[in-house]
């Protein structure tokens, strides 16, 4: 979900979901739901298709429950709702909202870990452990290669960056010698 343009709009679905689950105790099932409308919904074209006037209630409720077979009438009335208001497109974003919100519930924080080469398991755990002492969190750990990085990592916690890699310590040496020069 990185890099997903997210509408205002799909955050208020998101709080009223996040009130149901939490109401109900039901996070993991509500999950599944946004998850089946962020996939419904992930393309312009399935969302045009579906908002067109040839889509009935009974086309779109079967779509819906091919996607999730055993969908409450409660669940459904969320792809009825956003249908009747021409406002599918907003899936994707309440699925992101809806999931960040559940993360805070269940105390996770999500990292993502840019390194030069891939991770090994071992290193992973370490590394997910190590956040997890310093956030107080369970850490939810992504990785991504970026080989111009050279070395090191650079780890992005919510709003937080850590950058440790060797470019950016490269430059901050270099910056360092340059003062150190004049």
């Amino acid at each position: 979900m990185a890099g997903l343009a997210r509408d205002i709009a799909g955050r208020r679905y998101a709080l009223a979901l996040s009130a149901i689950a939490a109401e109900q105790n039901s996070f993991a099932r509500w999950a599944e739901v946004v998850d089946a409308l962020d996939a419904l919904t992930s393309e312009p074209r399935f969302v045009n298709a579906l908002q067109s006037d040839g889509m009935t209630d009974e086309k779109l409720q079967a779509i819906v429950r091919q996607v999730l077979p055993d969908i409450a009438p409660v669940e459904m009335n969320l792809f009825r709702l956003l249908r009747r208001k021409n406002r599918l497109a907003l899936g994707p974003s309440i699925a992101s909202y809806f999931h960040e919100m559940w993360d805070e519930e269940r105390g996770v924080e999500r990292a993502v870990v840019r390194t030069a080469v891939e991770l090994d398991g071992e290193t992973r755990d370490r590394m997910r452990q190590q956040l997890s002492q310093q956030t107080g969190k369970t850490i939810e750990l992504e990785t991504e290669v970026d080989p111009s990085l050279i070395g090191g990592a650079v780890i992005r916690i919510g709003d937080r960056l850590i950058d440790g890699s060797t470019r950016t310590r490269l430059r901050q040496l270099r910056g360092r010698l340059q003062q150190g020069a004049l």
